[in-house]
């Protein structure tokens, strides 16, 4: 497995979730000891297709997709790879003008304190190489660019910016040399700086009887080369869906090797930009359905703090009515008990005063809670109303 792995671009660990996603046996190591050593061994039987029955399904895997990428992605990323495969080597294309602008442009840059030079922006190329590789870059972008017209891509613009335009996306790229690692050897100019600091430590201990160990001259322990080696790198795009924002991200960094020139990798960096256009849609498209949803979510929240609003308006109001109900009722019951026996108006003035009082007290309360009082009551509320009840 690790073998094959290597020759789709894949982990073995994501060739192992392909094959049990299929349902593909993957025997152990101990299997292929003994098939390399001419022993017996057992073949397990591989899945029949629910679909036909039949034991002879083909599984195309596309070198560098991940297990993550959508059905779409892997169609569009066919679709690109069956278009080179269908070009004529004996086509001529027209070399593009962004192509040629970005070596011009190059060739007139100055070089920074790397040796590099760069070029960003002005509705070309990100780029930055020695001058010595932008020949070669010139032939890796005319290759791009001749394997994307056949692929049904085009090289158009982002904003400032050069990029391809696939599946009704723009896809940015940049193209640069990397650099290589080596362990430093130290220089004499390192070696003098670092023997003087040393002598002038030893001269201040024997001076003031202490080492102050500040400023020692740092020699790094590698150095990075630049010997040609280019890279193209896509613009970076993570597979979303509605319930991962943060989702993987598409392998998108495609660089010479020690084994593997960057233009061998073109039919891999066409199927990566196709990908990447498709991904960036159904990115849009799961952010789209994230929004409603969100919208959705918080207009039932609202709709729900709604409810629970009125309907604590509501118990407070009819509290309240109780209350009152409860208070008629308590003095009705005074007034009934307190009527008999009737005392003398002249020997009890105040008596008399006080039960005029509760007659007029309990006809008002009657009234505040007849049917047209409560209906007043409820109108101006605005609890019960026509459309407030409807939305429940």
């Amino acid at each position: 497995m690790t073998k094959l792995a290597k020759e789709f671009s894949l982990s073995d660990v994501a060739l192992h979730k392909i094959c049990r996603k299929y349902h593909i046996p993957t025997p152990p190591v101990g299997y292929w000891a003994k098939k390399a050593h001419g022993k017996p061994v057992k073949l397990a039987p591989l899945p029949t297709d629910k679909a036909s029955g039949a034991s002879d399904a083909v599984l195309v895997i596309h070198e560098g997709a991940g297990t993550s990428e959508s059905e779409a992605m892997s169609e569009a990323r066919a679709q690109a790879l069956n278009g080179l495969a269908e070009r004529s080597s004996s086509e001529h294309q027209p070399v593009s003008p962004i192509i040629t602008r970005t070596i011009e442009k190059l060739g007139k840059a100055r070089p920074d304190r790397l040796g590099l030079v760069n070029v960003s922006g002005g509705r070309l190329i990100t780029a930055a190489m020695r001058p010595d590789s932008a020949e070669r870059a010139r032939k890796v972008l005319e290759a791009l660019d001749a394997a994307a017209q056949a692929a049904g891509f085009s090289l158009g613009y982002e904003g400032d910016r050069a990029a391809w335009r696939a599946r009704g996306e723009h896809v940015g790229f940049e193209i640069a040399e990397v650099a290589d690692r080596y362990e430093h050897t130290p220089t004499e100019a390192e070696l003098k700086a670092v023997a003087k600091w040393e002598a002038e430590e030893e001269a201040r201990f024997k001076r003031y009887g202490y080492r102050s160990g500040y400023g020692r001259p740092q020699i790094p322990e590698w150095e990075q080369r630049f010997e040609g080696r280019l890279a193209v790198r896509l613009e970076e795009v993570r597979i979303r869906t509605e319930n991962q924002y943060w989702g993987p991200t598409i392998p998108r960094t495609f660089t010479d090797t020690k084994t593997r020139d960057l233009l061998n990798m073109i039919p891999r960096i066409m199927s990566t930009i196709a990908a990447i256009g498709v991904a960036k849609r159904e990115n849009r498209e799961a952010d789209e359905r994230r929004r409603i949803a969100d919208e959705q979510a918080a207009i039932r929240r609202a709709e729900q703090e709604r409810r629970a609003r009125v309907e604590r308006q509501r118990t407070d109001l009819l509290e309240r009515l109780l209350d009152d109900h409860g208070k008629l009722v308590r003095l009705e019951a005074f007034v009934a008990a307190f009527r008999a026996p009737t005392p003398d108006p002249s020997e009890f003035p105040h008596t008399a005063r006080f039960r005029l009082w509760l007659e007029e007290r309990l006809a008002r309360l009657r009234a505040s809670l007849a049917s047209g009082a409560v209906e007043d009551r409820l109108s101006r509320s605005s609890l019960f109303e026509e459309d407030l009840l409807g939305r429940e």
